[in-house]
């Protein structure tokens, strides 16, 4: 029989900013349904682990979701890798690791994160004045905002109508 299986995350994206506790969720199998799920920091350690229940069952590709609770987060700004597969109870004889259909997304961790402020850069902006502008709705760096939006790769050159990210911090 050609049963295939598969893993798809749907959130979070590439990029995406990421509290200390946030949602997982995509369509996907594994053993038993089961999904496996990992957030490493920049050096393989392994910071949180879970897993969710397909609705496919045992066999049927279904949906599946999860909040996902890093104990110990890094520091705000932080890159991580969420890993996403098809479990693997033959481990660590057989199969491949850490399961099936690996799958992983970067995101950036903000361990407070309430959510983000969008920012529409205006003629004579730096980062500096944006971070004054806000002050009044969150509490942020120029470093925090440079961590929040990949797109920046010089923070004093920042374009007239470019969005940023201003994460807002609870």
């Amino acid at each position: 029989m050609g049963v295939i299986t598969d893993v798809r995350v749907r959130q979070p994206a590439k990029d995406d900013l990421v509290g200390r506790r946030f949602l997982v969720a995509g369509v996907g199998n594994g053993f038993e349904g089961t999904i496996g799920i990992r957030v490493l920091d920049g050096r393989g350690r392994v910071l949180a682990e879970d897993s969710a229940q397909s609705t496919g069952g045992m066999a049927a590709v279904g949906e599946f979701s999860t909040r996902v609770t890093v104990s110990s987060p890094p520091r705000d700004g932080t890159r991580l890798t969420v890993q996403v597969f098809g479990d693997n109870p033959g481990l660590p004889d057989e199969g491949p690791s850490p399961g099936f259909n690996l799958r992983e997304v970067e995101v950036i961790m903000f361990a407070d994160l309430q959510g983000w402020l969008l920012y529409r850069v205006e003629r004579g902006d730096t980062l500096t004045s944006i971070v004054r502008k806000v002050r009044d709705y969150t509490r942020t760096t120029v470093a925090q905002v440079v961590a929040a939006n990949p797109a920046i790769t010089d923070p004093d050159e920042i374009r007239v109508g470019q969005r940023l990210r201003i994460p807002v911090k609870g």
